[in-house]
């Protein structure tokens, strides 16, 4: 047919063709059916419950807090540990079905739960500052806060989960984003509390604690895990650059694992195998002077001679003293039951 044929001369050529009728008709059918292709979108559109993926401290299989004591740590299995604070960042949460599919999921807004275009981090606490060690003393020295939080909560597809993946720690370009946009006094909840200094960046696992030897003597420990090398000095961190040149981030990979009914567990005493419990006793007076040594840890995510206890600690959560490269394979802290 011609371009310029008016209505009546198709209609006329469909007559004298009924074969190119029932052509014409088909395509029509064909076209309509597809328009309609947003119906089954609706009809096959995954459901989505509420999940809450629950996270707790334990010795073992036993679980832990303020008010506990770990014992048998050491070389000699002489030392003790009483938990002061214990709290740290989860982000890149993902759930996989048993054939290793991603299970689409969005997280809660909440005090605990921050989102932005940058990225999302969750802060799970898992003392308080109320009871026992984590009162606070001139020994056991807590910066914790009262309120807990033991869970991410969300919503998830409706499918059984075979696997989770998350990384402990504050991602780059939420810090980058949240430093510069903001200060210590005015950056969103959770992220106003677990900064190193506002221009070094975010401390990724916090826990100190309390620490005695065979002969009751008292000292303290100090666990900070977080980024290094963030910027030069005086610059806010990430202002020059997209990550720091250490990003200390640990990776979890939990096979086998339904959140419905299993909850994440950090062994405590697994994070503090083969340290020797010994550090410097430093004058708390200026200039500050160390005066000998007694029961301790400390490790400010600088692994070197001065902090040697960081060189088991990094080995344990996973982490490559002097890259700060994750290896989930190698993380023996963070498990599940």
């Amino acid at each position: 047919m011609e371009k310029n044929q008016s209505f009546f001369d198709k209609m006329d050529y469909f007559t004298r063709n009924p074969f190119s009728w029932v052509v014409f008709c088909s395509c029509l059918f064909i076209m309509v059916g597809c328009s309609s292709g947003g119906n089954d979108d609706d009809d096959n559109a995954v459901a989505m419950t509420p999940f809450s993926l629950n996270f707790a401290a334990v010795d073992g299989s036993r679980v832990v807090g303020c008010d506990d004591v770990l014992t048998g740590l050491g070389p000699d299995q002489q030392n003790s540990v009483g938990i002061s604070d214990l709290r740290f960042y989860i982000s890149n949460l993902q759930f996989y079905d048993a054939a290793n599919n991603k299970i689409a999921l969005s997280l809660d807004s909440d005090e605990f739960q921050y989102h932005s275009d940058a990225g999302s981090v969750s802060l799970i606490d898992l003392t308080s500052n109320t009871s026992g060690a984590c009162v606070g003393s001139a020994i056991a020295f807590s910066e914790g806060t009262a309120r807990t939080n033991t869970d991410i909560s969300g919503m998830r597809a409706d499918i059984p989960v075979a696997r989770v993946t998350f990384d402990v720690g504050v991602p780059q370009a939420v810090m980058k984003d949240v430093i510069a946009n903001n200060t210590a006094e005015g950056a969103p909840s959770p992220l106003a509390e677990m900064y190193w200094s506002w221009a070094s960046g975010y401390r990724h696992f916090v826990m100190n604690f309390t620490v005695e030897d065979g002969e009751s003597t008292s000292g303290e420990g100090y666990l900070h895990v977080g980024s290094r090398d963030c910027g030069g000095d005086g610059a806010l961190a990430l202002t020059d650059r997209e990550s720091c040149g250490y990003v200390n981030t640990p990776t979890v990979f939990l096979d086998d694992f339904d959140p419905t009914t299993q909850i994440v567990t950090v062994d405590i005493s697994s994070l503090l195998n083969d340290l020797v419990f010994v550090a410097p006793i430093v004058d708390t007076e200026p200039p500050f002077e160390i005066l000998g040594e007694g029961p301790g840890v400390a490790c400010h995510s600088s692994p070197s001679d001065t902090q040697p206890d960081c060189g088991p600690i990094f080995q344990n959560l996973g982490l490559d003293e002097t890259s700060g490269l994750a290896d989930a394979a190698t993380n023996a802290v963070f498990s599940y039951q």
